[in-house]
């Protein structure tokens, strides 16, 4: 019976032990993966634009967005700014060339769809 008590001690110690190590394991993928990440998608930021949840930074929405788009008033770049000071991209996302692209890309479907 003591070797019973004691064996089922040792494995609930070593069980929560175990449980700790892999949830703050588990937590610090989690933080490092939000950390380098941007990440609105440039389809997801086009369309929270084009929704007008960005209209607190100056871009217009539905008609009016593709209209500026057109006259040149909107560009990728003047979007992921907009999405930078409203909190919904991370500061460094405005040097990436390859994600202000796919932004652009996706602007400029606007009057295709």
């Amino acid at each position: 019976m003591k070797t019973f008590i004691v064996s089922g001690l040792s494995s609930l110690i070593f069980g929560s032990f175990i449980s700790s190590v892999f949830a703050s394991e588990l937590a610090m993928t989690s933080n490092s993966q939000t950390a380098n990440q941007p990440f609105l998608g440039a389809v997801t930021l086009v369309g929270l634009a084009n929704q007008g949840f960005l209209a607190d930074q100056g871009i217009p929405s539905h008609l009016a967005l593709g209209f500026a788009v057109k006259s040149g008033k909107i560009d990728g770049y003047t979007l992921v700014k907009a999405a930078i000071e409203s909190g919904r991209l991370s500061p460094d996302t405005i040097n990436n060339a390859t994600y202000l692209s796919q932004v652009q890309l996706e602007l400029s479907q606007l009057d295709k769809s």
